[in-house]
């Protein structure tokens, strides 16, 4: 009797664990079918929006509209060849790079955090006038990307999780609204983080999260 029990102990503490598993689901459950292309856009679509140079810029920004250019296909060449994800828990510094058919616009270096949570992780961009928060979740059959599924809001407007109550990922909203937000994240560096978001005809943004 006494053995019988011994080996039945680790089934059951394994139950709780296999119960939250099952309760996690998969990106693929939770995203709606107008994001799914945000998750899985190839580096190849993306690189074919950007324009060789910044299309009616001004003189007085053309150089740094160039520089956001050049450091948009930089970080979506080293994104073609990710590195294994390794530990990515902590606090970052993240530069937003706005980018499309008419060229990029780079803002500046603003805090954010990887926490880990049941089902994946949790990413929080907390300052800066935009902000993002949501799930980070594994991708089968990609161990180098994880996906995004998330909100964005404007200041101090409170995110509502991801889901059909947020604003459409491609639509325009108020410092009063939480929008969809959706993507992939990898590790292009030892300490270099790329997550590609709401990517779509119009253009798409870049997260270079550094620490």
């Amino acid at each position: 009797m006494f053995k019988r029990s011994w080996v039945l102990l680790p089934a059951w503490l394994l139950l709780p664990a296999i119960a939250s598993a099952a309760a996690c689901g998969n990106w693929q459950s939770i995203v709606l079918p107008s994001d799914r292309p945000a998750v899985t856009v190839t580096i190849r679509q993306l690189l074919d929006q950007l324009p060789a140079r910044p299309v009616d810029a001004s003189p007085e920004y053309m150089a740094d509209e160039m520089a956001s250019l050049d450091e948009a296909r930089f970080l979506l060449d080293s994104a073609s060849h990710p590195l294994p994800l390794g530990d990515i828990r902590g606090t970052w510094r993240v530069k937003s790079i706005q980018a499309g058919r008419t060229g990029a616009y780079a803002y500046p270096y603003f805090a954010a955090r990887i926490e880990h949570a049941a089902c994946g992780y949790r990413f929080s961009k907390t300052s800066g006038s935009q902000r993002r928060h949501g799930k980070l979740l594994p991708m089968e059959g990609d161990a180098s990307a994880l996906a995004f599924l998330g909100a964005l809001t404007v200041n101090d407007t409170i995110a509502k999780p991801y889901g059909p109550d947020n604003r459409m990922t491609q639509e325009s909203f108020g410092p009063e609204d939480s929008r969809n937000s959706a993507g992939r994240l990898l590790r292009i560096g030892p300490h270099t983080l790329v997550m590609i978001l709401d990517a779509g005809d119009k253009g798409f943004e870049l997260y270079r999260l550094e620490r």
